[in-house]
């Protein structure tokens, strides 16, 4: 495995290590924090919509909120940056509070590097929440924006952020599941329909295999996150918004079965990972930034990530002087009764550091990008406000009468089960640690083992699972 590989597995370590230490040592009295803290957003929460309801700037008192200082945002966007993205933004803030100053600072390997940084109270004003981190140890970290009561009314996705009826994040925008694929390169292929099942998606990549130069499959298996894509799919392959509640927690149905969602999206990626005709040369040498313009330049046919992506790679296009407009998306295709479904989900949410010294002024600057700065409308995404309009780019939709959906949170006592089964029984599906079953399966399709391995893996899978479902959930 890769040097980034062992990385990611060192730094999820040390995030871990310093949840658990904090937890052992009270959170700094986090109950009492709590409390503080929810107060503080509350208010930044008010004065950011009094702010704006009396049109920024010239609203008078209203338009400073008497705040002021210097915050840091620690975020993901190396691009954002570059372009000037983030800094634009921020005059719509300034607007409303004028007194705040507002730096940033982008990171290429963002969890890690969080990761490490988070070992102290040094860890920036405002961040994009790591997702390493286990939803019961977010108090320990972050202040609270308010009750899930109230804000779940306006946001989607906060259940997953919330501890004890606090909000610990917000959502900066969501993404649909599915696969973006070249239009041009597909056409070019002789394919005239989108696929609506796993096999029909098979086929289409032999057929481009076969009729154009393009990289059916790139897998950008170097970049380890590019793997855990895969695993939006699963949820959208079910066809069920309580899938993971419902018949994994509830009624304690095997992640691995003949036809099951997690075996539908998986032994898809297996077969294609198996293929050498279907994906690139060297797996161990595949280059992020460069698959855009290779994308856009028709180089590389198809990719599973999520509708967030594709903002980006129509950017490449135009950088290069390529039609943005064949940069397509569709469902992953698995059809249940007749229909195709997606799940839409939150990409990353965005958190204040409770130690932050201007708290007010980070609670106002994070309410207010995840809700007014339009950031989720600029990049394509779905914005995390409920009742908002879908982005263009998912139109594509209509062609197969997908369903989009928002999966449905768990309540009550299983509030939080998956999460802790996934970390406890390191099956972790969103994980990217090189044991993960995720690259188990791609390193095994690399190396020709066929299906029996798959099996095997699938097994063993089910295995740590379900001990440790059984374990927790009693």
């Amino acid at each position: 495995m890769s040097m980034k590989f062992k990385r990611t597995v060192a730094a999820c370590a040390a995030l871990t290590m310093t949840c658990t230490m904090l937890a052992a040592c009270g959170a700094k009295d986090s109950g009492s924090d709590s409390a503080s803290t929810t107060a503080k957003a509350d208010n930044a929460a008010e004065t950011t919509a009094a702010a704006a309801d009396n049109g920024g700037a010239e609203g008078g008192d209203a338009a400073a909120g008497g705040l002021s200082g210097t915050i840091k945002v620690l975020h993901h966007r190396t691009d954002r940056d570059q372009d000037g993205t983030m800094a634009k933004l921020t005059e719509g803030f300034n607007a409303l509070y004028p007194d705040v100053t507002v730096e940033y600072q982008s990171f290429t390997n963002y969890a890690d590097d969080v990761a490490t940084m988070m070992q102290s109270d040094n860890y920036g004003d405002v961040v994009m929440t790591p997702q390493a981190l286990k939803q019961a140890d977010l108090p320990n970290f972050f202040a609270s924006f308010g009750s899930l009561d109230e804000l779940s009314q306006k946001y989607y996705w906060l259940e997953n952020y919330s501890v004890d009826g606090q909000v610990y994040a917000l959502p900066t925008g969501g993404t649909a599941s599915g696969i973006m694929y070249n239009k041009k390169v597909w056409a070019d292929a002789g394919i005239t329909a989108l696929p609506k099942t796993t096999d029909e998606f098979l086929a289409c990549l032999k057929q481009i295999a076969d009729n154009t130069d393009a990289i059916p499959y790139y897998t950008n298996y170097n970049a380890a996150w590019c793997i855990t894509q895969w695993q939006s799919l699963v949820v959208s392959a079910s066809g069920d918004p309580e899938y993971n509640t419902t018949r994994l927690l509830v009624n304690k149905e095997d992640l691995f079965s003949a036809g099951s969602p997690y075996d539908a999206v998986y032994g898809t990626l297996f077969d294609i990972y198996a293929d050498p005709a279907l994906h690139e040369e060297d797996p161990m040498t595949t280059d992020w930034e460069g698959c855009k313009p290779a994308f856009a330049e028709g180089k590389i046919a198809t990719m599973v990530l999520g509708s967030w992506a594709i903002s980006q790679f129509q950017e490449a296009a135009v950088n290069i002087g390529a039609d943005p407009a064949n940069v397509g998306y569709m469902p992953f295709p698995n059809t249940i009764d007749g229909k195709i479904y997606s799940v839409s989900s939150n990409d990353y949410m965005m958190s204040v550091n409770k130690n932050s010294a201007n708290l007010d002024a980070s609670l106002a600057y994070a309410t207010w990008f995840c809700t007014d700065s339009g950031f989720a409308q600029n990049e394509g995404e779905i914005s995390g406000l409920k009742g908002a309009p879908m982005p263009e780019t998912l139109s594509s939709f209509d062609e197969l009468g997908v369903e989009l959906f928002v999966e449905t949170p768990a309540t009550g006592d299983l509030a939080g089960k998956f999460d802790e089964i996934a970390k406890a029984s390191e099956v972790d599906p969103w994980g990217d640690a090189s044991t993960n079953f995720k690259f188990r399966m791609a390193e095994a399709a690399f190396d020709g083992k066929g299906r029996e391995e798959y099996d095997k893996i699938c097994a063993d899978t089910n295995a740590a699972w379900n001990a440790k479902r059984d374990e927790i959930l009693g």
